[in-house]
């Protein structure tokens, strides 16, 4: 226990010493009608932000969709605390002070759920101005008609319910009639600690279960918060975003010997959850009759006390040791099935040995094979070269067969574009190393805008028209997963070709966020992309460079950024000379107006060099 509580006193200690940027939004998801207000808070702990020697401003933003980019809403110069407007809002509150800055939007809509963004601005202790950056995305709950009519009419019978009209007493006819009971686990709750249970019940008293009623909804509703839970007859239970569904239990019984009820339960409560909790009831008597009936507890959420802490850590080391022990029980299980396992995989290397000798034996029959289709390939693309003589450069397709790839595709143009058998249509270079390459990136002239979000790049972008474009990150990860391929890189700069090319490329899948996999280097150009390999993509809204700000932001691209590594950037903003290093040719790609083309293609492996790799 002495350890236990030293640990308790160590940790303020060094939670005094960080320094950091904060974002924050409450709540994260909102819903009409139910959600009263979103508040929006952009801060700086300790006044101080590491690599910042001298703070300047503190700026508070929100993502446009229609132009692709945030949008500054307030901000606050560090010296004078002078905040700045740039945007004016309806229903809203404003504070702003010591390097802090909160917006609070009271009955906020589906226009307020949108990515915003804290920026700290400032200069370095090498005199470089630099910026930092913390987002949160505030999403949008859309609620059923249904629910939405059933908050308006809760509400005002909230409103009635606490007007100084209101009769204290029940009429005779409810006394009569019914009983509606409110409990609660507790009436005072330790903040993020305990539980909270409420349990809102009716029931029919005995004497009148000859007369028909119906109940039609059930509900527990906070003074400030809003509907915690809902459910009306014939439709399910209903909650507000912060309750978990499973947490709740209710029924509305159409049998009159049987209380109805609706019971929740949720943790790591708040100090605004506080406050008055209603139950309520809509009844319709068999005489057309409609009636409320209503019940009232008062919460309240208190902060936890140092023996409080001591408790709950007791309660954790407790688990933590039954666990421990459950863990080592099952050691000695999980050995026994792995020795099982070793077993097997021995039966199955047996298993594939014998499949190695098979293989031998088709190998041969593989060759006459890939022979034939070489013949039959070279026969269609004369066919097709010869009914396709008017508008070759434009598009080209196979009357025979839809072609697999590049590889497939013969003509007099250096690029064509055609519909691959797979759907996807792609640009073909015919002319370079031989031909057969797919082209995944090409910039000519600067016309089409290449600083754009995730999305943009997971789908793909631009006009083949034109000549400049995009394939599309998840296109790339489709077709490399599928076979080996080759990457190669030409651009033009100062009127000279150059080219870089590499082996086994590959990236991985989005939930990877596309990370790249290059090999061997070899070409005429500087190798400026080996540095990359094994980082993820990056753009200027999917922050992966694992460095303190967002590279995709500070350098106007998207790309395999890392950090002490941006040799090449060629999704960078065209034509620009702001920023060149030296004579290396893939960092000018996006930074100096002598280049004027650049082109990434892929090649896949096949046929003889198949052969060849299936032997080794």
């Amino acid at each position: 226990m002495a350890l236990v509580l030293h640990l308790l006193v160590c940790v303020p200690l060094i939670s005094l010493s960080t320094s950091e940027l904060l974002m924050d939004v409450q709540p994260d998801v909102i819903s009409a009608v139910l959600t009263t207000q979103l508040v929006v808070n952009c801060s700086i702990t300790n006044n101080h932000v590491a690599e910042l020697d001298v703070i300047k401003y503190l700026t508070l933003s929100s993502y446009n969709e229609s132009i692709k980019s945030f949008e500054d809403l307030l901000t606050l110069e560090a010296n004078t605390f002078n905040l700045q407007k740039i945007r004016q809002f309806k229903h809203s509150e404003i504070k702003s002070g010591n390097l802090f800055i909160t917006l609070t939007l009271h009955d906020p809509t589906q226009f307020d759920a949108k990515v915003y963004r804290c920026n700290v601005n400032g200069d370095a202790y090498n005199a470089t101005n630099i910026s930092f950056v913390s987002k949160k995305e505030v999403k949008y709950e859309t609620l059923s008609t249904t629910l939405l009519e059933q908050v308006r009419r809760l509400k005002k019978d909230i409103d009635r319910d606490q007007s100084p009209c209101k009769k204290e007493e029940l009429t005779v006819h409810q006394k009569q009639k019914s009983k509606l009971d409110f409990v609660g686990s507790s009436e005072v709750i330790k903040e993020l600690i305990e539980p909270l249970t409420l349990k809102c019940t009716y029931k029919v008293m005995n004497h009148d279960q000859n007369k028909n009623s119906t109940l039609h909804s059930l509900y527990i509703f906070h003074e400030t918060n809003g509907i915690i839970a809902t459910i009306n007859k014939g439709e399910t239970v209903a909650t507000n975003q912060g309750i978990n569904s499973k947490n709740v239990k209710a029924e509305l019984s159409n049998n009159e010997s049987r209380d109805s009820y609706i019971q929740v339960t949720w943790s790591h409560l708040k100090l605004s959850e506080s406050g008055k909790y209603f139950c309520g009831a809509s009844v319709q008597y068999s005489e057309s009759k409609n009636e409320n009936f209503n019940k009232m507890l008062t919460i309240t959420i208190t902060k936890p006390t140092f023996d409080d802490l001591v408790k709950v850590i007791q309660k954790i080391l407790t688990k933590s040791e039954e666990d421990k022990e459950l863990i080592l029980g099952n050691i000695q299980s999980i050995k026994d099935d792995l020795n099982a396992n070793k077993q097997h995989i021995e039966s199955v290397t047996e298993d594939l040995n014998d499949t190695k000798e098979n293989m031998k034996n088709y190998q041969e029959e593989m060759q006459i094979i890939v022979a034939n289709l070489s013949t039959t390939t070279t026969d269609i693309n004369k066919e097709t070269d010869a009914g396709n003589t008017e508008d070759k450069d434009k598009t080209y397709s196979v009357n025979r067969i839809s072609p697999k790839s590049c590889r497939d595709v013969n003509s007099t143009y250096d690029r064509v574009v055609v519909t691959l058998d797979s759907g996807l249509k792609v640009m073909c270079d015919t002319k370079a190393d031989g031909g057969g390459w797919i082209v995944i990136q090409r910039r000519v002239n600067g016309k089409v805008n290449f600083y754009r979000d995730w999305s943009d790049y997971r789908n793909g972008f631009g006009d083949y028209k034109i000549g400049e474009f995009y394939l599309g990150n998840e296109n790339i990860f489709m077709l490399t997963s599928c076979g080996q391929y080759v990457l190669r890189i030409d651009l033009k700069y100062n009127n000279q070709s150059y080219y870089a090319q590499y082996t086994d490329f590959q990236i991985s899948s989005e939930s990877e966020n596309y990370k790249l996999n290059i090999k061997s280097y070899s070409g005429n150009a500087s190798d400026s992309l080996s540095c990359h390999k094994g980082s993820p993509f990056s753009t200027v809204d999917r922050d992966n460079d694992g460095s303190s700000y967002n590279l995709a932001a500070a350098y106007l691209g998207a790309w395999w950024y890392t950090i002490g590594c941006h040799y090449s950037n060629l999704n960078g903003k065209w034509g620009t000379t702001e920023y060149a290093k030296g004579l290396n040719w893939f960092s000018l790609t996006s930074y100096s107006a002598s280049v004027s083309f650049t082109e990434m293609k892929i090649r896949e492996i096949v046929k003889d060099d198949y052969l060849t790799l299936l032997e080794k």
